[in-house]
């Protein structure tokens, strides 16, 4: 066989594996193009959050969001169930399901601030301080 029919039935052999490589390079690329761009517009997004709404009142939202999701997973957990079997009901069921559940984080997260308010009147802080603010570590 001549050298340039090897070389060509080298190349017509390597040239499958040469261009799957490159595609997975650059869809390797585009996702971490993808990632970098959510990243970004995540965090702008929590810029502009906080600029409409201020560093305090920000915090605040976050601590009681992370309140709802700790409550909600102590709730289910209570419960015997999962997210997944939530997902699995029937539209009329889980809608009842996450009602309940909704009503039971309204009534810890008050509950919650009905002790916190106590502890401040207890230890002699009239609210004239500042806002109260509830410090949940998740």
């Amino acid at each position: 066989m001549p050298i340039s029919a090897l070389a060509a039935s080298a190349i017509t052999a390597l040239l499958p594996k040469a261009v799957d490589a490159v595609s997975k390079a650059v869809s390797g690329a585009d996702a971490a193009a993808m990632k970098v761009a959510d990243s970004k517009a995540k965090t702008k997004e929590t810029l502009d959050a906080i600029r409409d709404k201020g560093i305090y009142q920000w915090a605040k939202e976050q601590q009681v969001e992370k309140l709802k999701e700790k409550i909600r997973a102590q709730v289910l957990a209570a419960r015997g169930t999962s997210e997944g079997d939530l997902a699995k009901l029937d539209p009329k069921s889980r809608a009842s399901t996450e009602a309940s559940i909704t009503e039971e984080i309204a009534r810890r997260i008050k509950e919650a601030m009905l002790q916190e308010l106590e502890h401040q009147a207890k230890s002699g802080k009239n609210g004239k301080q500042g806002p109260a603010i509830i410090d949940i570590k998740v």
